[in-house]
Order: C-alpha cells, then structure tokens, then sequence
C-alpha cells in the first residue's frame, strides 16, 4: 500500500513543503542501507530528488549526496 508521507524540499532555494508519494522506483537504494526501507521522493517544484528512511510511520531524510560525489 502507498503512503504519502509530509515532507519539505531539502534542496537549496527550494522552499516547498506538502504531502508526497515516495517515487516507485525504490530499489536502487535499496542497497546501500541494508537493514533500512530507503524511498526516495521527487520535489513537484523544483524536481530534484532526494532519500530517506522509513522510521515506524514516518520517514527521516537523508543526507543529500554531493555534486562531486554523484557524478563518480
């Protein structure tokens, strides 16, 4: 079942807060966080992207990944 989850953009100079369904797919995540369900959500405002892990029925974000890190 799909949960939308209260979330607010972590992207520099995007200040958009509301309700959104995690991304479907998941599962590239999946393995760096072995023993945690990792979602990853898409901001409708400035459509960048970003992690977080399922706590219970709350989510806490993850750190964003660096520019430089991304592209290696």
């Amino acid at each position: 079942m799909l949960t939308s989850y209260r979330v607010s953009c972590p992207h520099a100079g995007c200040e958009w807060i509301g309700s959104l369904l995690p991304q479907t797919d998941t599962q590239a995540y999946l393995g760096a966080v072995v023993s945690a369900k990792v979602i990853v959500f898409q901001c409708p405002k400035c459509e960048r992207q970003w992690r977080a892990k399922v706590v219970g029925d709350d989510v806490i974000r993850l750190p964003l990944e660096s520019r430089a890190k991304a592209l290696t």
